[in-house]
């Protein structure tokens, strides 16, 4: 198994399941700037979570689900920032496994040169 699955399998994980929690809130402490943004947007944004969890294992999607996550990760990532949180945790290691996704270098492929 090369790194480039294990790091799909990760995404898919937490991808999946910070989808789901947007709708049953099992993650403790709740996510603090998710009162910030309507729950429509919020809910929403759990069900593209929970589809790209499975979308992503599609070599096909799996760059551009990266992209828009990390766009998605980096805009948290800075929302926290304003919001003076200390929960930014989350976002800067998903923002990171998205970005070398969609950066995929040879080591992730497991391929030498």
């Amino acid at each position: 198994m090369n790194l480039e699955k294990i790091v799909v399998g990760i995404v898919s994980l937490l991808l999946l399941m910070i989808g789901v929690d947007k709708f049953l809130g099992f993650l403790e402490p709740p996510c603090t700037v998710m009162e910030d943004i309507p729950v429509g947007i919020w809910k929403a944004i759990g069900v593209v979570q929970v589809i790209a969890a499975f979308l992503i294992w599609q070599p096909k999607f799996r760059r551009s689900i990266a992209g828009i996550f990390l766009a998605l990760m980096i805009f948290f990532i800075v929302k926290h920032l304003m919001s003076d949180t200390t929960d930014i945790g989350g976002a800067v290691f998903m923002g990171v496994l998205c970005a070398l996704l969609l950066w995929s270098p040879s080591f992730l492929r497991g391929k030498t040169k």
